[in-house]
């Protein structure tokens, strides 16, 4: 066989392997919720009013909650955040940390995952500003969308996001977000 006939066979066999194959760049991820859980550790200090999805429209869904709080103003709060992938069940996924809730407000890292989920949080919620807190927290309807994820890109699956918030080194609330993310 003469080398520019192999070449140039070679080359057919990748330009048709690249037009067969899907690539990934021209796919589309979509990611949604599908449950939120809110649990109380005590029901002296806070309780939740309503914690739910809200349908917004096809395939958009946001996550809503009211916690109303009973013992105010907190100035010292801590929150343990947790990512989980399903395999067999829940593991945990790359990210298991607990900050000073009052200090990262002050001081948000840019290029931390606190920051995307505090980012993501802050637009829907009244939780945009620093300690002390004297009013119920409230998140509005966030709905969780690609963007978040520029800067954590996660292979699809099935995730939960696990928030732990203490005040006072006592944990008084859990609020755990189930989402999915699927290539389209």
């Amino acid at each position: 066989m003469n080398p520019i006939t192999g070449v140039r066979l070679l080359l057919l066999a990748l330009a048709t392997f690249l037009c067969l194959n899907p690539s990934t760049e021209g796919r589309k991820s979509k990611s949604r919720f599908t449950n939120i859980q809110c649990l109380n550790y005590n029901e002296s200090y806070c309780i939740f009013e309503k914690c739910k999805l809200n349908l917004l429209g096809r395939g958009r869904v946001g996550a809503y909650f009211y916690l109303k709080l009973l013992q105010v103003p907190i100035d010292n709060a801590w929150i343990n955040w947790s990512i989980y992938r399903r395999y067999n069940g829940y593991q945990p996924f790359i990210y298991n940390i607990s900050t000073d809730f009052c200090q990262l407000m002050k001081n948000v890292n840019k290029l931390s995952f606190e920051s995307l989920v505090i980012g993501a949080i802050m637009t829907k919620s009244n939780l945009n500003h620093t300690c002390p807190y004297d009013h119920d927290i409230i998140l509005d309807n966030l709905e969780f969308t690609d963007d978040f994820l520029k800067k954590l890109p996660l292979p699809q699956g099935d995730y939960k996001i696990q928030l732990r918030f203490a005040t006072y080194k006592v944990w008084r609330v859990q609020v755990t977000v189930f989402f999915v993310r699927d290539e389209l």
